[in-house]
């Protein structure tokens, strides 16, 4: 994915919409910094001496620069990717379904601070095999507790369903079921099915990571994940029979307000 986003920004300097404000912009560079140079050897010299000490004085400013950039940038958290969609609550445990490397690790990012737990289920298929053990490696590394699950049928829900209840059913002793989040995100439509199936009570809270997308609907990079509310008046509506009494007495209850996320390409 890294190598795809790079290829796309080289190519887009290189378009005819993009070529202009590129030579503008790289011009003005070029001039600002031979002002800068001109200034400091008309305060130092133009000695070796004086131009090593330029030279090494820029690169300590440049990596200074780059340090609290990256501060920054870790320190500060953005705002959820999409609009009227809440971020989840970090939480000690999570159940991820592994296919793609860049999307696991984004799910982990976001609850890396108070992680404590973590399943992974993967396939016998190479990608999801080796995401897994990476991720395995580097959790257990970093402290975490880690499971592997591996799925024998990728195209059976059931077996999603069941392994994800056996998880639920032998939690450890300090986890609650709302401890733990689900991310639905990865492998098959069937593995989202299933392991979404287990989790049909507002005490297991689910979640997905979506992406963002070029123009060619390429997944570009993954975005923080967004979490999911299942409410049970809008998966278990009224019998018809309540239905059609509340419609003639002009009564009909409106579900309260949901939130259901768009599907996402994987």
């Amino acid at each position: 994915m890294r190598t795809r986003i790079f290829s796309d920004g080289w190519r887009l300097i290189f378009t005819p919409r993009a070529l202009a404000p590129f030579l503008l912009g790289s011009l003005a560079l070029s001039i600002l910094g031979n002002a800068g140079y001109q200034l400091l050897t008309n305060w130092f010299g133009t000695g070796s001496w004086a131009v090593g000490g330029v030279l090494i004085g820029s690169v300590l400013v440049l990596m200074l620069t780059a340090w609290i950039l990256s501060r920054l940038v870790n320190r500060l958290r953005p705002f959820p990717p999409l609009a009227n969609k809440r971020p989840p609550e970090k939480r000690k445990g999570l159940i991820l379904l592994i296919s793609s490397e860049e999307i696991a690790r984004q799910a982990v990012a976001w609850h890396h601070d108070r992680l404590k737990y973590c399943w992974l289920f993967f396939s016998s298929s190479e990608k999801s095999t080796d995401a897994a053990n990476k991720l395995r490696d580097e959790l257990i590394a970093d402290g975490k507790k880690v499971e592997m699950v591996f799925i024998n049928d990728v195209l059976d829900p059931v077996e999603y369903q069941a392994k994800v209840e056996r998880i639920y059913s032998g939690l450890p002793s300090d986890c609650l079921e709302s401890d733990l989040i689900l991310d639905f995100t990865g492998m098959t439509a069937c593995a989202s099915v299933g392991s979404v199936l287990a989790c049909l009570n507002e005490k297991r809270p689910i979640q997905y990571t979506p992406a963002r997308y070029d123009t060619a609907l390429k997944a570009m990079q993954p975005l923080d994940p967004v979490e999911v509310v299942l409410h049970w008046g809008l998966l278990r509506p009224p019998p018809a029979s309540n239905v059609q009494t509340n419609l003639a007495a002009g009564t009909f209850p409106l579900p309260a307000e949901t939130s259901v996320p768009r599907q996402e390409e994987r």
